[in-house]
């Protein structure tokens, strides 16, 4: 990845809060990078809360997501159109 930072995707959450996922590196190793971004007192965008993995387990996490939406949608938890 050569220290690239990828953003795959973004959304907000709330009024003050975005949901961000990226591909990331620390000390040479890829991650995949799940975060809460908030403004800061100056406006800036800030790093909250959130779940950093190393890449290997991306296909986990991807399939686990998969059966939490299927799930959820199976229950009637997933509105169509709504996020």
């Amino acid at each position: 990845m050569s220290g690239a930072l990828i953003v795959v995707a973004e959304w907000p959450k709330n009024d003050r809060e975005v949901v961000r996922v990226v591909l990331d590196e620390y000390n040479g190793h890829p991650l995949v990078n799940a975060r809460l971004w908030f403004r800061g007192d100056g406006g800036e965008m800030r790093p909250g809360k959130g779940l950093s993995v190393g890449i290997r387990h991306l296909p986990a996490l991807a399939e686990a997501f998969s059966r939490a939406l299927a799930i959820a949608t199976e229950q009637g938890l997933i509105k169509e159109g709504a996020n």
